[in-house]
């Protein structure tokens, strides 16, 4: 059997994907929707959602019997 090689295609990868549907969910969203929404596996999201909580670039809370995950809100500086 050959080996065949295959390219990344163009575009975000999953964490960056993640990151930015968050965008749309306030109230937070769950592994089983970030599944559905972007068409990935379950296993694979878990793996980029745990890197995204270390580097803190996202929050989970434990809501009942799963984990929901948001972006922390950022403070706005008093400008004037």
């Amino acid at each position: 059997m050959a080996i065949k090689i295959i390219s990344p295609t163009k575009g975000l990868n999953t964490s960056a994907q993640i990151f930015e549907l968050m965008q749309f969910y306030p109230q937070g969203i769950t592994v089983q929707e970030l599944s559905q929404r972007l068409n990935r596996p379950v296993s694979m999201l878990n793996l980029c959602l745990k890197s995204l909580v270390a580097s803190k670039k996202i929050l989970a809370r434990k809501n009942h019997n799963q984990w929901v995950y948001t972006r922390p809100l950022v403070k706005i500086k008093n400008c004037c």
